[in-house]
């Protein structure tokens, strides 16, 4: 018997998910919507005016179109999308508003990150991670056809973000299936943060696109939304999985620098506010502000400054020793960190460094 090759291999599996999925093809995105609307996958104002406002035919290859308006995976090459229905569930689950961050782990065509840009608004900052660079390019075209400025889709794989390095984000949505050990994007989140995403079960047997929300410190509330099975997250390295560049070359997600003027309207309010301040500060003869000219603080201090880095503390109690945080959990006492044991050098001065 021949071999199958890999389109006969993609047209078995888009059989098998018409049948998974029902199968009906529509004939209009707004067609495809009601029928969202009408199976329960999407119910609240704001996310059936985003599915309405992107087409789905727009983030999809020529050779998928005929698929558009089906509610089913596509897959050509490269490119995997989800269903719509699962996109919708996803977008629900979210909890979506204006002016939060977003991050996308496997961003493919832009298609889910366009989706969520109509729910957060011009004024919020999002961030895509693909493997594979030509989807990258493909999703920045896309998404620049539609005026969605504020999004910046990077090369990378998501297991070599360096959590620490990187900023936070308010919510994060993962587009391939999550192992446990890729639990560790759970440090991505802001506190009362969100993730969803379709991640394995403690047996390691199944997955379930699950929603996850950072309640403080190391802990997490985690639900399930519905049992699914997608492809898996890839690691570098892996068995079976083409090479690319993004494998091998650590990845630090930021937001835009101050000096862009063009991104300022996605800062944080705490940052223009603390901008507003030194602005005024300036002005006024006699202030510390005022000893540097203006051009100075925008493009040699501000645009240093990390993205989020006014952005208000966790709920959690500062350490009398060092002045830093501990993480506390709701309903618990305040906790000091323990002071370590100053060196010789520094004996009868106040302790500074904390365990």
């Amino acid at each position: 018997m021949d071999r199958l090759n890999q389109a006969q291999l993609e047209e078995i599996f888009r059989q098998i998910s018409l049948q998974s999925f029902g199968g009906t093809r529509h004939r209009t995105q707004q067609a495809l919507v009601d029928a969202l609307m009408e199976e329960g996958c999407l119910g609240s104002a704001s996310a059936i005016r985003a599915f309405s406002a992107v087409d789905r035919a727009r983030f999809l290859t020529e050779d998928c179109n005929n698929d558009a308006y089906l509610d089913a995976p596509v897959r050509d090459g490269k490119l995997h999308q989800s269903a719509p229905s699962v996109y919708a569930r996803a977008l629900e689950a979210l909890e979506l508003r204006p002016g939060l961050t977003f991050l996308n782990v496997g961003s493919g065509t832009g298609y889910f990150s366009a989706l969520v840009a109509q729910l957060i608004g011009p004024n919020a900052w999002s961030v895509g991670v693909e493997r594979h660079n030509e989807l990258v390019q493909l999703a920045r075209a896309r998404c620049a056809d539609m005026g969605l400025s504020n999004i910046r889709f990077q090369c990378g794989n998501c297991f070599c973000i360096d959590v620490d390095r990187s900023m936070k984000f308010d919510r994060i949505y993962i587009g391939a299936g999550a192992p446990r050990d890729a639990r560790f994007l759970y440090k991505l989140l802001k506190q009362d943060g969100v993730i969803v995403g379709p991640f394995e079960d403690e047996e390691g047997h199944g997955q379930s696109l699950s929603k996850v929300r950072c309640c403080g410190g190391k802990k997490y509330a985690v639900s399930q939304l519905l049992p699914v099975q997608f492809a898996g997250l890839v690691r570098p390295g892996e068995a079976g999985a083409p090479e690319v560049q993004a494998d091998t070359q650590p990845l630090v997600l930021s937001g835009p620098r101050w000096e862009e003027s063009s991104s300022r309207s996605v800062f944080p309010n705490s940052f223009r506010n603390i901008v507003i301040a030194l602005c005024w500060m300036n002005r006024l003869d006699g202030t510390l502000p005022n000893k540097l000219p203006w051009e100075v603080w925008t493009r040699y201090i501000l645009s240093f400054l990390p993205f989020d880095a006014f952005d208000p503390l966790p709920q959690d109690v500062l350490c009398a020793a060092c002045g830093g945080t501990g993480p506390r959990t709701r309903g618990s006492a305040p906790r000091l960190h323990k002071a370590a044991k100053p060196p010789e050098s520094a004996r009868g001065a106040r302790a500074s460094l904390c365990a």
